[in-house]
Order: structure tokens, then sequence, then C-alpha cells
């Protein structure tokens, strides 16, 4: 992997660039993450008028300090921060939240007309089930990643060279993604789940832990599971697990086929 990033990226990143430089204005959907930070970066390298606004309604794993730390790594000291809550339609957990989730996040932006609104959506995204990605093209917000075929790889490769922090990049989730279809999304469960999460990264390093409400009385851990297990021998480890978790369900558990993506999704057939 490391040897594909080395061949594909500085071809990609000028394709970036160029691209960037050529549109001299715009606004950026900024989540902290490998994608918006490979445009974030190569616009400071471009030297483009770029404005990176973050957004948070709350179901942000990464916390504002996290997020104005990555800005600045890429040379960014004019972060914009807007706070907004979600809609009741969003808290509602329909199949399609993340059209309404996403139409609520860029409205802010779209009023404004002297630039144009772009995003970090990568040539990979769009392959699976993505009403966020509908609701974005219906508001005419532009994904030069995906204009230009750069993959998640590349992009990640590319945010890294431009002086990306990996660990800050990997904290970026969206927590409404843990809530199975139809439970509904509380404040209280939504931090719950980030704090449980943040207890399990900080004590195994897996950035790829998910913790998933399949229903009201279920909190199902997606993890490495090898390296969780290890350190599931730690009994004071284990009980904050288990007082954390119980906070948003009855049960908690550990999923033994480890972190996986879109399980939701592909439950529903979507």
């Amino acid at each position: 992997a490391n040897q594909t990033y080395k061949k594909t990226h500085p071809v990609k990143k000028n394709l970036l660039i160029d691209y960037l430089r050529d549109k001299k204005k715009f606004y950026l959907l900024y989540s902290g993450g490998f994608d918006s930070s490979s445009i974030l970066g190569c616009a400071i390298e471009a030297d483009v008028n770029v404005t990176p606004v973050w957004i948070n309604n709350g179901f942000n794993r990464a916390v504002e300090a996290q997020i104005r730390a990555q800005a600045l790594n890429l040379g960014c000291n004019h972060l914009e921060v807007i706070h907004m809550e979600p809609g009741a339609e969003v808290l509602k957990n329909p199949v399609n939240r993340c059209y309404h989730c996403k139409g609520e996040l860029i409205a802010p932006l779209l009023i404004r007309k002297d630039a144009p609104v772009f995003d970090g959506t990568n040539a990979a995204d769009t392959t699976n089930y993505r009403p966020g990605f509908k609701a974005l093209q219906e508001a005419g917000v532009k994904s030069p990643l995906l204009e230009l075929g750069i993959t998640a790889e590349e992009s990640r490769a590319i945010a890294i060279s431009c002086g990306a922090d990996p660990l800050l990049a990997n904290m970026e989730c969206c927590l409404a993604t843990r809530f199975n279809y139809d439970v509904p999304i509380t404040k209280d469960k939504v931090d719950t789940i980030r704090k449980l999460e943040q207890i399990i990264i900080t004590q195994t390093g897996d950035y790829h832990t998910r913790c998933r409400l399949d229903d009201a009385d279920h909190l199902r851990i997606e993890a490495g599971i090898g390296n969780l297990l290890y350190h599931l021998g730690d009994a004071a480890f284990r009980l904050k697990i288990i007082e954390t978790g119980k906070k948003a369900a009855t049960f908690v558990s550990i999923d033994l086929e480890g972190a996986r993506k879109n399980m939701f999704d592909q439950m529903r057939n979507l």
C-alpha cells in the first residue's frame, strides 16, 4: 500500500492543486478527515481563497479542538465553525437519514452566493448506498476528488503529504451511523457512544472501533477483535466498557467479526 501512495499521490496531488488554483475561491465542508484535509492542504499550497467550515450538529466523534488542530497542521488558521441541532426527521433515523442530515449541514453555506461549495466525496464514495451524496448533488456542491478520480487511499496520502495528522484524521466519524435505521437518535446516546469509543481507542489504539446500537436494548462493539480481546483481560477496562455502554442499552456485547462497513445498509439491501 505504501508503494501505491508513493507512485500515485504526487501526480494526483498536482492535479488537485491545479484544479483548485483554477477555482480561486470556494467554501469547503471540512471534517478533519483525510478527504477534506487533502483538499484543504492542496488549496493552501495553491494559495487560493479557501474558507474551510466545520459544521457541528453533535454527531462528530472528533471534537472542535481536534478539528482546529488538524486545520492548523495543514497551514490554515481561519477555520469557521458552525454549531447546529439536528432536525426532527434526522433524529427519527429513517433509511434516508443522511439525505436529510446532509441537507441541513450544507444549508448555511448555500445561502452564500459569493463562491461555490466543495466537499470531500472521493472516487469510491458513490459505490454504496449514499443518500447524503444525492443531497450534495441536488444542491450543486462540487466534489473535486470525485471529479479527478482520486480514491480514499490517494487522498490519505495527499493529506499526509500536506501535513495532516493521521491520528486526528482517524478520529473523524459520524456517530449517527452507529444507530440502526429507525432506532431514534438522542443526544445522550450519541454522547455515550462517543465516550465509549474514546475509552476503547485510548486503551487499544484501534481507531476502527465502532459501537453500534442494533436496537434500543443491544449495543454491539465492532473492533479489531484480537487487540480488544487482549485488553478485555484488564478487569477495570472491561468494567468501564460495561458501565459506560449500559447508559445507552441493556446489553453490551462484542461482535466477533470485528469492524466492517455499511452492514446496516447491506442488511436491508440498500
